[in-house]
């Protein structure tokens, strides 16, 4: 709980610092993998009311998880590979962020939980390829 605390307050910070002291951000954690798509992510949704739609929602997700190479294979345990370290449920996180924003303000968002709670579903159930590859490229040669 305390890593998704630490998130959701880096993103307010960045929201801070882009809409009331108009700073450029440039925003580099870690690896760069995993929590910077979190805290970006995040920020976009509580500056731009865009990405409180359905569609704004889809296409940031497109954007800063699925073009950007979130690592869905590898995080998401969806790998035959025996190197892999396993579960690490980063983009569940960030639902769950934007589930935390929702519930305080609920009615800024076009889309309900029932969304949220939908996606994460398919995010972990296979059943749709969006979320079980790690980038364009592994896509297209699987006919993803």
């Amino acid at each position: 709980m305390t890593q998704l605390s630490t998130v959701l307050e880096m993103s307010v910070a960045v929201a801070d610092l882009i809409h009331n002291q108009e700073s450029s951000v440039m925003v580099c954690l870690e690896n760069g993998w995993d929590a910077t798509a979190q805290v970006v992510s995040l920020a976009q949704i509580l500056l731009d009311p865009y990405y409180r739609t359905i569609e704004g929602f889809q296409a940031l997700v497109e954007k800063d998880w699925l073009s950007f190479g979130h690592r869905f294979s590898q995080n998401g345990n969806h790998t035959i590979s025996s190197n892999v370290s396993g579960f690490t449920p980063i983009f569940l996180q960030f639902l769950d962020l934007v589930h935390q924003v929702f519930h305080q303000f609920p009615l800024s968002f076009e889309f309900s939980d029932f969304y949220l709670r939908m996606m994460a579903y398919h995010h972990s159930s296979m059943r749709f390829h969006t979320f079980t590859l790690n980038n364009e490229k592994e896509r297209y040669a699987n006919n993803w």
